[in-house]
């Protein structure tokens, strides 16, 4: 019988991943209303160039352009960035969930939270997925990027581009590793299958979570070598 409460409740849970308590007639899998309802969207002033906030509205005029000081002192690859929550507490512990555990059936539901609160001053040629590398891939089961750029494309009527830029290195996940060794980890890890396709195109590129942008800026810089007009990013959540 204990083995049969397991099994029913990795397919079927019954108790919230986040507080444990029931998740009654919640529409999404794994978390009660309340704890979805309890995802920390990112506001105030942030850094126009990588979407981090700043410590409060004075900081802004010790910035020139505005810009925090990483992205003064290093521009980024990337356009402009855009975090839509805080990687903290249930929308964490959703992000883990749905890569680890791993739990597909909420893509669809952060898809949407994420589309929700997200105001487009430009309209994309493209949205693209960071890849997976096919080993993971096939560890995963699914891309959760993908997912997420998916539910995105769908709801803004962006034409999704998912199998020309591609993972082409095995790397380690970037969880394991610091600031500076994210970024020598994915370097060269990626390629495009049809440059010609992204050249003169506004690309908007969709991951899960952004902690260095060393992935985000690896992939922009493959896109603009290939002639992208633009890149922009847009991440489900932020580290801060």
């Amino acid at each position: 019988m204990h083995l049969l409460n397991r099994f029913l409740n990795f397919f079927l849970p019954t108790a919230c991943s986040y507080c444990r308590s029931s998740v009654g007639d919640s529409p999404v899998p794994y978390f009660c209303l309340s704890c979805w309802s309890d995802f920390s969207p990112i506001s105030g002033p942030l850094c126009p160039r990588c979407g981090k906030p700043f410590g409060s509205p004075e900081a802004l005029s010790h910035s020139p352009d505005h810009e925090c000081l990483s992205c003064r002192r290093h521009p980024p690859r990337v356009d402009q960035s855009l975090s839509v929550g805080e990687f903290e507490g249930s929308l964490r512990e959703a992000i883990h969930q749905f890569k680890y555990r791993p739990c597909r059936s909420l893509g669809g539901p952060l898809a949407e939270w994420m589309a929700d609160r997200v105001r487009l001053t430009q309209h994309p040629d493209l949205v693209m997925p960071v890849p997976l590398h096919r080993k993971r891939l096939r560890q995963r089961g699914f891309n959760q990027s993908l997912l997420l750029a998916h539910g995105l494309s769908e709801r803004f009527a962006i034409p999704l581009s998912f199998d020309n830029l591609l993972r082409n290195r095995f790397t380690r996940p970037q969880v394991e590793l610091s600031g500076e060794e994210r970024f020598r980890n994915v370097s060269g890890a990626f390629a495009l299958q049809r440059p010609a396709e992204v050249e003169g195109t506004q690309v908007l590129l969709i991951d899960d979570v952004y902690t260095t942008g060393a992935t985000l800026n690896e992939c922009a810089q493959m896109l603009k070598d290939a002639g992208a007009s633009s890149v922009n990013a847009l991440t489900l959540a932020r580290t801060l």
